[in-house]
């Protein structure tokens, strides 16, 4: 099938992205990172562009969480902090983000790299200010702090192999 500019960087972008960060897991249940690829085989000039990054749950019980998204069309790319997905979790699901502060920060450092590395803009969001007022005297995050060297180490594995991959993606790009 025929694509347009913008959907084959979109996709090619996707596939990069869950083949080096992707291979990240986000405990304490193990989510896994992921980039929305674009639909179909135009994004309308690019108007379409937006993908979204997520956190894909390892049961199908358990929610999909949305920690950012990219658009290629722009050169921007947005990733939420964990205060955002964890008031985000608790509007919706009313329970916090069932994620590791330490192993979430480590997949966000991941995340920036990759995506600075592929030449995007990237920012960091926290929560719209009306939900942060709903949800104040809410304790935050359900997992207790980890000090474990081992998320820092992987990491930084990731990120680096992220970082590799989206220079090769670069080198590709027309």
């Amino acid at each position: 099938m025929l694509q347009t500019a913008y959907s084959v960087r979109g996709t090619d972008l996707a596939e990069t992205f869950r083949s080096t960060v992707g291979r990240m897991r986000v405990g304490p249940h193990g989510y896994v990172p992921d980039m929305t690829a674009p639909e179909g085989p135009s994004t309308g000039g690019g108007v379409q562009a937006l993908q979204h990054l997520r956190l894909a749950p390892p049961q199908p019980s358990m929610p999909s969480l949305v920690v950012g998204h990219v658009n290629s069309r722009d050169g921007t790319a947005e990733l939420r902090t964990l205060h955002y997905v964890d008031t985000m979790c608790r509007e919706r699901f009313k329970q916090g983000a069932p994620l590791d502060p330490a192993q979430y920060t480590a997949f966000v450092n991941a995340a920036q790299a990759f995506l600075g590395a592929c030449g995007m803009r990237v920012s960091m969001a926290g929560p719209p200010s009306e939900l942060t007022e709903r949800a104040q005297g809410e304790s935050l995050y359900t997992v207790p702090k980890s000090g474990s060297t081992a998320a820092w180490v992987i990491g930084l594995v990731v990120m680096l192999g992220a970082l590799g991959a989206a220079v090769y993606w670069l080198m590709l790009r027309p």
